[in-house]
């Protein structure tokens, strides 16, 4: 253990702390069970750094196309591999993995703690869809919106591609709520 200060918790210490003087209150203080614990009345205290590094988290993220009929394949997933890699790049994330299924786009990364889900899918569908949209003539005709994506994702911590079974269930999920249970 690193030791990296030491302070002599006295009456006088707590006092500035704004504790009450134990000789004045009835109130149980620091002092008061130290003294009890302990027949010496200056008990040194160990104060450890706390790593100032930024730690990471992984997840597991999966989107699905808005229309069923916009399939991830043939130049889309080429070109959506790159842009993912692009996106996390410029954000700070690390990239694990990426599967580009006609049906689904997943991938594992890594984003540092203090980022929320909600912010790095925000971001990543907000930048896809506008390189797709412009990219593709013919999805930004048929998707009248300015999201590629469908409403909703899937994310779960950790790096391991998703079940297969939960991504259908997903998937129907997804397509029932839109309307599309049928097709």
């Amino acid at each position: 253990m690193k030791k990296m200060n030491t302070f002599d918790l006295d009456d006088e210490y707590l006092n500035l702390l704004g504790q009450h003087n134990p000789k004045t209150s009835g109130a149980s203080t620091l002092s008061q069970s130290k003294e009890e614990d302990n027949s010496d009345s200056q008990q040194n205290v160990i104060l450890e750094s706390i790593s100032s590094e930024p730690y990471d988290l992984s997840y597991t993220c999966l989107l699905l196309p808005r229309f069923p009929s916009h399939q991830i394949k043939g130049d889309l997933a080429g070109y959506l591999t790159q842009w993912l890699q692009q996106v996390c790049i410029s954000y700070g994330w690390r990239l694990e993995f990426i599967t580009a299924h006609p049906d689904y786009l997943q991938w594992g990364m890594w984003v540092n703690a203090s980022t929320t889900s909600a912010t790095f899918m925000q971001i990543i569908r907000s930048e896809t869809s506008k390189l797709i949209l412009s990219n593709f003539g013919r999805i930004a005709q048929e998707n009248l919106s300015d999201d590629f994506w469908a409403p909703g994702h899937l994310v779960v911590l950790g790096i391991r591609p998703h079940p297969t079974q939960m991504i259908d269930q997903y998937i129907r999920m997804t397509r029932r709520r839109q309307g599309l249970h049928t097709l």
